[in-house]
């Protein structure tokens, strides 16, 4: 165990796919203090088990189901036992000030805790820099939550949490570096395009199964999910604006260089969202699966 921690009610549960380059450092984030740290891989052919194991978290191999149903297969079968569950990505690590609130909520007794999860905000790293604009900070994600009382909602990418009871917010911070490079952000974000496409498809056809409330004036969460439905399809140019909406709007141009180049990435996303959303939409017997 870590010098000057105590070990908490906690288990983490991180999924994996060729992370080899980043699993060391979410790992250490969470080693010493964390009760049980389940490695959950879907086919990884680099050294990501192996580092895993050394590491003292416990490996178990699932072939993948989707980001949704992975982790809420994970949730319905790992022998989690902690009151308290933390779903951590492989690229992201938990800083200091965070952990010490986790450690803090999960020392108390857990009826003495109102909450039933907690929303986590996180930094993301963009060619070496923090984004602290363009609409990606605050970052809020529901990660921490009471077992047995949230599960992920049915949907292919960008999915949310469904939580039994009042949820929380939390002041620390993670932080989000794939250090795998460009190359593999690019094609992640290519794959991302195809089923967030397919997602607003099923959402214009009355088809979702998605389950988070879209509300205007909920959370950020629910904020966007109601833009994603009811504005965005009627959006023209919706790559412009993308960009516009996080170099202007929402102040890229402060973090600089790393501002104006991540807002034009993701403006890059937008378009292969929309043309393959055109896609689609040009035939209605396309096939979803």
């Amino acid at each position: 165990m870590t010098q000057g921690l105590r070990q908490a009610d906690i288990d983490v549960l991180i999924q994996t796919r060729d992370e080899e380059k980043n699993l060391p450092f979410a790992l250490e984030s969470v080693r010493g203090w964390a009760r049980r740290v389940f490695v959950v891989d879907s086919g990884s052919t680099d050294r990501t088990r192996e580092i895993a194991a050394e590491m003292g978290a416990t490996v178990v191999e699932q072939a993948w189901l989707g980001y949704a149903a992975q982790k809420n297969w994970a949730l319905d079968n790992l022998p989690f036992e902690a009151s308290w569950i933390f779903i951590l990505d492989a690229d992201e690590v938990i800083l200091p000030e965070l952990r010490d609130e986790l450690l803090a909520i999960a020392g108390r007794p857990l009826d003495q805790t109102p909450q039933t999860a907690f929303n986590i905000n996180r930094y993301f790293i963009f060619l070496g820099k923090r984004i602290r604009h363009c609409g990606f900070y605050p970052s809020w994600n529901i990660r921490f939550f009471k077992r047995g009382q949230a599960r992920y909602e049915v949907r292919e990418v960008h999915e949310h949490m469904l939580v039994e009871g009042e949820v929380g917010y939390l002041r620390g911070h993670m932080e989000h570096n794939d250090r795998r490079g460009l190359e593999f952000y690019m094609a992640k974000h290519n794959r991302y395009s195809t089923l967030e496409a397919r997602e607003i498809y099923r959402v214009i056809k009355g088809e979702s199964q998605a389950k988070y409330e879209a509300k205007f004036f909920g959370d950020a969460q629910q904020r966007n999910r109601w833009i994603k439905q009811h504005i965005y399809p009627k959006l023209p140019a919706k790559w412009l604006a993308r960009f516009v909406w996080m170099y202007v709007i929402k102040l890229g141009f402060l973090d600089g260089l790393a501002g104006l180049r991540f807002s034009l990435f993701m403006s890059a996303y937008e378009l292969l969202i929309g043309l393959k959303l055109a896609e689609l939409r040009q035939d209605e017997s396309h096939p979803l699966a």
